[in-house]
């Protein structure tokens, strides 16, 4: 088996820059994704590519399986957040395959700057739910304030069927202390899906410093005699979501960049 990527193997800018004109020739979809077939095949007894062979893979035009393999091996390597990898993850919001799409997503959400947002964004509206939802998940870790309206409106079920990406958009939205984000997340307490109005509720937390629960009666009430609703707004950090230790701890070998757990998103400092 060949080892996971590490630094001391990987293309220089140049080989990267060189794949990039490739890929501007298009990429060709070859079948749809699922939610369970994101991470498929990125386990330790799978072949792992070198870089070049990672990079070669996320350039693939004729197998879209493998240019989301390869995004997904590339962003979360010890390297994948340089600017050369960074510029191949913004090719890809566009590709027609929605694994490869939400693949970019993510990989924008690890290494993005705020910028990226602008990119990550159009991706909340996708027509595939996975994509919504590594959107919503990506916008957690990088933080602009043009993301708080497009977010608040996944939370409507009329709007977003998919309780997942309702949930991630709950979540993302803790860190924009806004009237209109706050009575949204208060809505979002009557979600037919308990994620959602859990992630709701530790979102109104966050932004109030308060806690009065999850009955939306209760925060309207609240907010009545509380004109200042963000006056005692706490820290917003995101922590991973937890996949089962069979698929991170035992399987999942490459992966060696997670985001440390409990981090304020990049760019809540510079934003305000």
């Amino acid at each position: 088996m060949t080892s996971p990527l590490t630094s001391r193997h990987r293309p220089t800018p140049a080989a990267v820059l060189s794949l990039l004109l490739v890929a501007l020739t298009g990429c060709a979809s070859d079948g749809d994704s699922t939610f369970v077939s994101f991470y498929e095949g990125l386990t330790g007894n799978e072949w792992s590519p070198s870089p070049v062979q990672a990079v070669r893979m996320s350039f693939d035009a004729e197998n879209a399986d493998r240019r989301r393999k390869g995004i997904l091996y590339l962003s979360s390597a010890s390297f994948g957040g340089e600017e050369e990898y960074v510029a191949s993850y913004r090719l890809f919001v566009t590709d027609p395959d929605a694994g490869v799409r939400a693949a970019a997503a993510a990989a924008l959400g690890k290494h993005g700057t705020v910028q990226d947002v602008i990119l990550i964004t159009p991706l909340l509206s996708d027509e595939e739910p996975l994509v919504r939802w590594s959107a919503a998940d990506a916008l957690r870790k990088v933080h602009n304030p043009v993301a708080a309206e497009p977010l608040s409106l996944r939370l409507d079920p009329e709007t977003e069927d998919d309780a997942d990406a309702r949930a991630a958009a709950a979540a993302a939205l803790g860190q924009y202390p806004d009237r209109a984000v706050f009575s949204r997340l208060v809505t979002a307490l009557e979600d037919s899906s308990y994620t959602v109005v859990s992630n709701a509720h530790r979102s109104l937390v966050l932004l109030t410093g308060y806690d009065a629960g999850q009955d939306p009666r209760d925060w309207s009430n609240w907010a009545q005699t509380n004109p200042d609703l963000f006056a005692h707004q706490r820290p917003y950090t995101y922590t991973l979501y937890q996949l089962s230790p069979d698929w991170v701890d035992t399987y999942v070998t490459f992966w060696n960049n997670q985001d440390t757990p409990a981090s304020p998103p990049r760019g809540i400092d510079e934003v305000k």
